[in-house]
Parts: C-alpha cells; structure tokens; sequence
C-alpha cells in the first residue's frame, strides 16, 4: 500500500447503504488531504463491492475492528437509527472523531449519552444536518443573525409527502429500531433547521398530535406540533409521508417585525419606505444545492479536526432537539400540552 502523506485525515464509514454511496462517499473521493480508508457494512458482499468501486483499502463486517485500525482518523455513522448511540460511543472511545448520521439518536437519553461521551474523549462529534449547510439556508441564516427580519416572531415548517406504500428498509417502520415514524425521519431536519435559524432558542412548552394509518407498523406516519419559545414566538411543524397530495413538498416560513423569509422557494422580503421590497441573494443556479449541501458539511467537518472548529451541530445542539422530538412523542401520546422549561 503507498504511503499517505502527512496531514491526511483518514476517515472511515459504516454503513454503506444508499445516502454513503451517493453523498458521503462521492464527495469524500473528490476531496484533498483526505483519504477514505475503510468502510464497514453488515453485508460483506456490499462492503467489498464498495470498496472496490472507490477504491477503499479496507472492508469489513465488524465495525470494532475498523475502529481498532490504529491509522483511522475518524468515522461517518450512517447506519439505521438504533445504532446511532452504540457505534458512535464505540469510536469516541477508540479515539475517532465522529460524524454521526441524523437523527441524532432514538431518545434524547441516548444523546446525552453521546454529548457526555464526546465531551470525555475530547474528540469531534458533529451531527450530518446537511439542510444547515444549503447555500439558501447559510444564506438565510446571516440575514437573522444581522437582524435584518427584526424579531422573528412566528416560523412554520413542514415536509409533505403523498401516501405511497412506503419502501426502503424494514426498520424504518420498526420503533424499536428507527425511534419513531415520519418525525423520525422527515421531522428531525425541518425541526432542526427551523431551531438552528431561530439561534437555538429554549423551547418552553410542546403541543402535538400525531397519526398512523397503518395498523402494521407500530410508528406515525402524520405529526402536528407548536412550539412556545421562550421569547414569546411560536414555530409550527407538520410531517407526513401518508397524504392524499398531488405532489411533494417542504418548506419554511418566518416572519419578522421587518421582513419575511421563506425557503422552497428561497424569497426574502423587507420593509423599505413603507413597501415590501425582494432582497432575495441571487444563487448559483449551476449547483446542485443538495449536493453541495453534502460537500461543505464535511468539508466543515474536517475543519473541525484539523483546525478545531467548533461543530455546527454539536453534541449539546442534538441533545435540545432530540429533547423536543421526546417532548413531541410524550404530548401527542397523551395529548396534553408538555413543558420543558
């Protein structure tokens, strides 16, 4: 094997199921001062034709000894939903910095765990919300720190999906092994998204309902929910993936004391001499956003290795959401309004 030169970070994946082979995997082989490898899937037939296709000196089944390679500089978790909390204490306590797949974990005591675990080992673990690295969204999110849109008083958010029958994986409508249903897995960017634009605010008080049409599967295929913030704004949040729609949608709107934003379709509006005025920054229509959404989120992320940026979405970031998604599941179960602070 050639030598890899010095200030290369050698970076590992488990899991290489469709979203490591068409994002992660790609846009880490187009990468400088980055090598790919290992990877690791409980399929060894696929872990090796992976290997093989981008070139991967290591493929294994057993994700412990791809984090015994003493070489391996870090980890990508993108595994269903179960696995999130065990592999990624397993690499923390290995020494690897992690990048974890969302969500975060199944239960907000699962990513204490891992906030805990990170904070012990003193190594990066940074949660893959690619939608916080779009170009609209970074966009967006300069106008509010600026203040432009003024106080932000009310957000709504949603992913709309027409009902299908669903494939993909069985664990997807498995609670033990996925967590949840539609919140589990379209929820957790909108809400999260929606949360990071807004700073990060503490969220007081949950109101939610929720809803499953398929007496088969034990997890929601339709959420509703408002959240209280505790400077007095609200944010609304609605997922399905089992509606009787023509098409697709997702979107976010806030609405400020001075202008107003929305994404899908990105416009920004302000206030000017009495009149709405466009400010929407122009973007470059030759990419495709949701890729460079993959690129800079890992390029961010071995920044954050090699210079020691701090991680957008920390452990303590996922933490406060998987709290809300908890808060979530516990009002609409019982249907009562539920406090966090």
């Amino acid at each position: 094997m050639p030598a890899v030169p010095q200030g290369i970070t050698r970076v590992g994946l488990i899991g290489v199921g469709a979203i490591a082979q068409v994002n992660h995997l790609p846009a880490l082989a187009r990468m400088k001062d980055v090598e790919i490898f290992g990877i690791c899937d409980d399929d060894p037939e696929k872990a090796r034709v992976v290997a093989e296709r981008f070139r991967v000196p290591h493929a294994l089944s057993d994700y412990e000894k791809l984090l015994r390679l003493k070489e391996l500089d870090a980890v990508i978790v993108a595994t269903p939903n179960h696995l999130h909390a065990p592999m990624t204490l397993a690499a923390l306590d290995y020494g690897k910095h992690v990048l974890c797949e969302k969500p975060p974990a199944r239960t907000a005591s699962e990513a204490e765990m891992m906030a805990e675990a990170a904070r012990r080992s003193g190594k990066t673990l940074m949660y893959a919300m690619n939608n916080r690295f779009r170009a609209e969204a970074q966009i967006l999110r300069r106008f509010i720190e600026r203040r432009e849109l003024g106080d932000i008083f009310y957000a709504k958010t949603g992913w709309l999906r027409y009902r299908t029958e669903r494939g993909g994986p069985e664990w997807y409508t498995n609670k033990r092994s996925s967590g949840g249903g539609v919140l589990m897995d379209l929820g957790v960017q909108m809400l999260d998204l929606s949360v990071w634009l807004l700073g990060n605010p503490k969220v007081v008080s949950v109101t939610a309902t929720k809803y499953g049409r398929d007496p088969r599967q034990d997890v929601e295929d339709t959420v509703a929910a408002m959240l209280l913030l505790e400077n007095g704004a609200s944010l609304t949040l609605e997922v399905s993936w089992a509606l009787l729609l023509e098409k697709n949608f997702a979107y976010l709107n806030l609405y400020g004391t001075e202008g107003a934003a929305l994404l899908h379709p990105f416009r920004i509006h302000k206030e000017m001499g009495g009149r709405l005025k466009d400010v929407t920054p122009s973007l470059d229509s030759g990419r495709n956003l949701y890729k460079q959404s993959y690129e800079s989120e890992l390029e961010h992320f071995l920044r954050c290795i090699s210079q020691g940026e701090r991680p957008q979405a920390s452990p303590e970031e996922g933490l406060h959401i998987m709290r809300i998604i908890d808060a979530i599941y516990q009002s609409a179960e019982t249907r009562r309004e539920v406090r966090l602070h």
